[in-house]
């Protein structure tokens, strides 16, 4: 299944921040910091390391090919398969911030909510060509449609014009089963969205290294 692009007005493009210049002075280590990028880096690679192939890993995170084919035994915990992911999406170059299929959704949002321990509904903001124009939490708690405000869910996307967006939220339990609030208030996203001339492309369930679409599912569209 591929998204496909909206036809509506672009919206205006959004800044960047350049890094302020070098003083040439050399930086100053302060106390009481954590561990360099590097320590924790080897760390992490020592933990993965009877798991995963890591050259093979790189590649696949470079291509976009499924990151199942990276692990080198057939049974692998949840929680470090789903930190296998965290690390390959990470990899990948940033570039595939364009959006065009449920895996491409999926993907860039399990590096960023994978590994989250309580239950978070999320949304990428998108122009015209499915880039992604930022990415926002909207609420923290069980997904319930007495709790969950559809207003809020496209406050942040109406702010930046945003053509489309895409739903997420995450099971800490590691299921990607949509209950039927998940399927209500879905429901309920789409129709608001129609009445903002604001795509609901999606709403993406993700579980421990695992990743449901509903729209591919036809549950709530």
């Amino acid at each position: 299944m591929q998204y496909e692009q909206t036809t509506l007005i672009p919206p205006t493009p959004i800044a960047t921040l350049e890094p302020p210049a070098s003083s040439g002075a050399p930086a100053r280590r302060r106390r009481g910091t954590t561990a360099s990028p590097a320590t924790s880096t080897r760390a992490l690679r020592e933990a993965l390391d009877p798991f995963v192939d890591f050259p093979k890993l790189r590649q696949l995170a470079a291509c976009g090919q499924d990151l199942q084919d990276a692990l080198t035994i057939g049974e692998v915990p949840e929680d470090v398969q789903a930190l296998i992911i965290f690390v390959a999406e990470l990899l990948r170059p940033v570039s595939r911030e364009q959006i065009k299929s449920p895996a491409d959704a999926a993907g860039f949002l399990m590096a960023r909510m994978g590994l989250l321990d309580q239950e978070e509904l999320w949304i990428l903001c998108l122009n015209t060509k499915n880039h992604v124009l930022k990415v926002h939490r909207v609420y923290q708690g069980s997904l319930n449609t007495s709790a969950v405000r559809i207003g809020e869910v496209f406050r942040e996307a109406i702010k930046l014009n945003a053509a489309a967006i895409i739903v997420c939220h995450n099971h800490p339990s590691g299921t990607v089963d949509p209950s039927p609030e998940d399927i209500l208030v879905t429901r309920q996203i789409v129709e608001a969205g129609k009445l903002l001339d604001t795509d609901v492309l999606d709403h993406i369930i993700l579980g421990k290294g695992k990743w449901l679409s509903m729209r591919e599912r036809q549950l709530g569209f």
